[in-house]
């Protein structure tokens, strides 16, 4: 486990992990405000295998992590570290029949906290689906703000800046 909360817990994703993933990735719920490429069982293994030994806060550009209630996985982090435009995006599906329970916020507060610990400089990104209402409202609540729509990806670009950016756009 890499990081715990009251509830929570984030840890590398297992091959036992495969059915819950596939089954939240095929869910219209979930898949329409995502952009994978291919959801299929071979797919979700792929994922499962060359994310299993992620180290989370490191530098490796994409990571891919289990969010879990004890160890019953609830759903994923997504993580990826850019060196070139210093930043860290996140990302997070929470499986639909565990959604509205505060546990989105609750794992995403901690992993901005964690994120800000370790890359101080880098700034904190989310790109949302502009339908997608509730993780809007969620990245809002954790205090990122909107910085504009981008056309090219269909979204919503959300930052928490580097802090030491306030300094910058001053200078």
């Amino acid at each position: 486990m890499f990081l715990t909360t009251k509830r929570l817990c984030l840890r590398n994703l297992r091959e036992e992990d495969a059915q819950a993933v596939y089954t939240w990735r095929n869910d219209r719920r979930c898949y329409r405000f995502q952009r994978w490429k291919d959801t299929s069982r071979e797919a979700v293994l792929g994922l499962i295998r060359a994310s299993g030994e992620d180290v989370f806060l490191s530098k490796k550009e994409e990571q891919h992590y289990a969010l879990c209630a004890g160890d019953i996985p609830v759903g994923e982090l997504a993580y990826f570290y850019t060196e070139k435009d210093r930043c860290v995006t996140l990302g997070i599906t929470i499986a639909p029949d565990c959604q509205r329970r505060g546990y989105g916020y609750e794992i995403l507060s901690a992993v901005t906290m964690a994120v800000r610990e370790a890359y101080p400089e880098l700034d904190i990104v989310a790109l949302i689906d502009r339908e997608n209402a509730p993780s809007i409202a969620l990245f809002e609540k954790l205090g990122f703000v909107r910085e504009c729509y981008a056309e090219s990806i269909a979204s919503y670009v959300y930052v928490i800046y580097a802090e030491n950016e306030g300094e910058e756009r001053l200078s």
